[in-house]
């Protein structure tokens, strides 16, 4: 199975795509949800699939872009940034969707 399959199976498993009918195939989902999710919920094993599956930057960027902003997940976030994108977290600027909205009203 290939390594993006094998990524689906266990973000399904763990019913991440619950909103989506149960017929869901990998193709009916964007790359970058599923990125997120295994960000999320993966365990290392998953992660270190993950960035077999895909480019370090995709990865990166969906982090920083979805994940890094939102400060639920402040613990992920920190250990992700240790770990895995080997960097540190306050080094890295991070918009919220509400900063991103507010600059577009005020370019508008």
């Amino acid at each position: 199975m290939e390594n993006k399959e094998i990524l689906f199976k266990t973000a399904k498993d763990l019913n991440l795509f619950w909103s989506y009918s149960k017929d869901i195939a990998l193709a009916d989902i964007p790359e970058e949800l599923l990125i997120e999710k295994i960000l999320l919920y993966g365990d290392i094993k998953d992660l270190i699939l993950l960035f077999q599956a895909y480019p370090y930057n995709s990865i990166y960027k969906v982090w920083t872009e979805e994940l890094l902003p939102d400060k639920r997940y402040k613990e992920a976030n920190y250990f992700l940034a240790k770990f895995f994108f080997k960097t540190d977290i306050n080094s890295i600027t991070a918009e919220t969707k509400m900063d991103k909205l507010i600059k577009m009203m005020k370019t508008a």
